[in-house]
């Protein structure tokens, strides 16, 4: 297996990051947009990077709560490139998110997504989410609230803070 890294993005890897336009989708990123996302340390793009190409993302925010139980992060997106599914990265971007949440006191992840797309709800229950019972519709929205699932024996992460 090729030599691939998991880490939270910086500031210093706007390139990368400008990158997705051509390797997930057209107008996925915009160069002053990323500058100020990627500035901001409440912004959350948690890649898998491999031959300096992000294959495997989740993006989002850092919420703050009112009642002094740790912010959330809301996940926004998760994607893997189509030739690199099915080998674990989204699990493992999902699993490392866990722990950095367990280990910088973050209480909650959420986010949501839809029934019809059965190999995201897969994911999502098998990294632990729990679909909440009010989900109507299309939509389903999922919560990661037990940490306690986490390893302390998990692949090293690389966390830098900005």
């Amino acid at each position: 297996m090729a030599n691939r890294e998991f880490r939270k993005l910086l500031p210093s890897d706007l390139n990368l990051v400008l990158q997705m336009n051509w390797d997930f989708r057209e107008g996925f990123t915009h160069e002053s947009s990323a500058k100020k996302f990627l500035s901001n340390p409440m912004n959350w793009i948690y890649a898998c990077i491999q031959d300096n190409q992000i294959i495997g993302f989740a993006y989002g925010y850092e919420l703050n709560r009112l009642d002094n139980k740790g912010n959330m992060l809301y996940i926004h997106e998760v994607g893997v490139l189509d030739s690199y599914q099915r080998q674990g990265i989204g699990y493992q971007l999902l699993t490392d998110l866990k722990y950095l949440c367990k280990t910088t006191g973050i209480c909650r992840i959420f986010l949501f997504t839809q029934k019809h797309n059965t190999a995201a709800c897969a994911l999502y229950e098998k990294v632990g989410g729990k679909k909440t019972s009010d989900s109507r519709d299309d939509d389903i929205t999922y919560f990661f609230n037990d940490f306690d699932d986490i390893s302390d024996k998990l692949t090293q992460i690389l966390t830098c803070s900005n």
